[in-house]
């Protein structure tokens, strides 16, 4: 039998799952938007220039910190990220080693 660990095996189908979930809801969701706003009713007309004027008048100083904050905790992710997978590697090397030391 492979040596299987059904815990990596488990958390990489529900990444997988819960992404194509939360894409297909999100594309849903911005497709909802998009037909609602390009109605033809004057109010709907009206609401669709309120969000262009405001979508224009941002503005991206204020933000900086945000950003900053969001570059950083990507750092971090990938820094555990690259962490666990060195981490498995050791574990798949160490069995390895268990492996081919046993006696027999």
């Amino acid at each position: 039998m492979r040596d299987i660990d059904f815990f990596n095996f488990w958390r990489l189908l529900l990444g997988w799952v819960v992404t194509i979930y939360a894409t297909v809801l999100t594309l849903q969701s911005l497709w909802g938007w998009y037909l609602w706003l390009a109605g033809s009713d004057k109010y709907v007309s009206m609401l669709r220039r309120y969000v262009i004027v405001h979508g224009l008048r941002l503005r991206f100083k204020a933000f900086w910190g945000d950003v900053l904050i969001c570059l950083l905790l990507c750092v971090a992710f990938l820094m555990l990220w690259h962490a666990h997978h060195q981490i498995d590697d050791l574990g798949r090397n160490l069995s390895d080693v268990r492996r081919i030391a046993q006696p027999g």
